[in-house]
């Protein structure tokens, strides 16, 4: 039973993905913000002190064919004297005029004084990419309104300790089931270019 309701969602999702929203290929760029906050500290009502200190602006690039979807955002990040971001592929479904994604990526961060390059989260930092299967993975999830050519999202990332090196994928589950409340929440406004 659970193969045939897979089969049927997976069969009902292909169409959907390729014919609602903009079509079988996407292309978008626009601009993001991210804030440090968190939904725990959103919920205890920390954000309303919130300022324009706690946000980092930057760039979204987005590409989707059909249901996947590869997305890289790119803030300056004065704190740390760089720049920073998450490059994340997910599974994209366009319904009607929104878009539901959810996915796994890499933070990186980019220091201009020292010129160190590094990847992934506190749980498991690379410095060379080479050694990309020992960083940690970040979980993506993000809900955008195809508005006409623009399109207007939220996005949550919530890091994990999970990388291909460990191969802790129930640790993966495990913290989206009891640390989802620690993701860090993000806006971007784009525009469709194909």
């Amino acid at each position: 039973m659970k193969r045939f309701a897979i089969a049927l969602i997976i069969a009902l999702m292909i169409p959907a993905c390729i014919f609602a929203g903009r079509g079988l290929f996407d292309l978008t760029l626009g601009v993001a913000a991210s804030t440090t906050y968190d939904i725990e500290k959103a919920k205890e009502g920390e954000i309303k002190n919130i300022t324009l200190d706690d946000f980092k602006f930057g760039a979204d690039a987005e590409v989707k064919l059909a249901f996947v979807s590869v997305d890289g955002k790119l803030f300056y990040d004065q704190a740390n004297k760089g720049i920073s971001g998450l490059v994340s592929a997910n599974i994209a479904a366009d319904i009607f005029f929104v878009r539901v994604k959810a996915g796994l990526g890499y933070q990186y961060t980019y220091n201009f004084d020292t010129k160190t390059f590094s990847l992934g989260n506190e749980a498991g930092i690379v410095n060379d990419f080479a050694n990309f299967k020992d960083a940690c993975f970040d979980v993506n999830a993000g809900v955008d309104f195809l508005i006409g050519p623009v399109t207007v999202g939220a996005y949550a990332t919530l890091p994990t300790e999970t990388s291909i090196a460990n191969g802790q994928w129930g640790e993966l589950f495990k913290a989206l089931a009891e640390k989802w409340n620690l993701a860090q929440l993000g806006l971007t406004v784009g525009f469709a270019l194909l």
